[in-house]
């Protein structure tokens, strides 16, 4: 049976958000700063920011998100409890799309996870459900 061609492809659910986040273009060895950015949507696959910077295709990123409460989903938050409750993500995204928002100043970047531990991807779905439920039934 055909698929409808606009029926949601995502593997992911996917959620808005709004935290403050730090980028940077990923190399090895590591050089360069981090810029601030800005979620805009975030998935167990992927997110899209808002960055004052524009990015070509293929671009890798290495993305810092503090997002309170993820890591209560991981396998060893209680090992870790203090120190853990504030542990950054820290992923590798590929950059899949870049749009102007105000060309010159603000772009839309959408990025796809290319270096995720497993085990935090599944604490950030957990975290995105949780949080999805909350506001189905709230």
């Amino acid at each position: 049976m055909p698929q409808d061609p606009k029926a949601e492809r995502r593997q992911f659910e996917r959620i808005e958000r709004e935290d403050a986040i730090l980028i940077k273009e990923y190399s090895y060895p590591e050089r360069g700063s981090y810029q601030a950015a800005r979620i805009l949507d975030l998935s167990g696959g992927g997110l899209s920011i808002e960055t004052t910077r524009f990015f070509s295709e293929k671009t890798q990123l290495k993305i810092e998100m503090n997002i309170t409460g993820w890591q209560r989903h991981t396998v060893a938050f209680l090992c870790h409890f203090g120190r853990g409750s504030r542990t950054p993500l820290v992923v590798l995204g590929e950059v899949v799309r870049c749009t102007a928002i105000v060309p010159g100043r603000r772009y839309e970047v959408a990025l796809e996870f290319t270096g995720i531990d497993e085990n935090h991807r599944r604490a950030l779905i957990k975290f995105i459900r949780e949080l999805l439920g909350g506001r189905r039934s709230g």
